[in-house]
């Protein structure tokens, strides 16, 4: 009977935790550029659907063409489970931008790509 209790509570545990679901959407106010032209970054960030403003560890990674980072930023909370940066690139290429997002024990990495003419 005590194993079949154990069995019981540890299932139970991990439905609880499969049920949990954080989800980022990053955008840009513009993914083709010229160089030195500002662009807003944003991510949208919910827990089981609602937004979340308190507790989330958020910041943009900045990757250029040739795979380097140069640096992170974080975003401004802008409300609605929302948050921004507003940047600008030099040169020319595809640059990415990469969120790291942490919530508790979850964290999502979504990335959206900037192209620079």
């Amino acid at each position: 009977m005590k194993k079949f209790l154990l069995t019981v509570l540890l299932l139970a545990g991990c439905s609880a935790q499969a049920n949990e679901t954080l989800d980022v959407t990053i955008n840009a106010s513009n993914t083709e550029l010229a160089a030195f032209e500002p662009v807003t970054i944003s991510a949208t960030v919910t827990y089981n659907g609602k937004p979340i403003e308190n507790d989330v560890e958020i910041e943009f990674e900045l990757i250029n063409p040739t795979g380097n980072s140069i640096g992170s930023v974080k975003p401004v909370p802008i409300g609605d489970g929302k948050y921004a940066i507003e940047t600008s690139f030099d040169g020319t290429g595809t640059y990415k931008v990469i969120s790291h997002v942490s919530y508790g024990q979850l964290h999502e990495m979504p990335e959206i790509e900037v192209e620079l003419k």
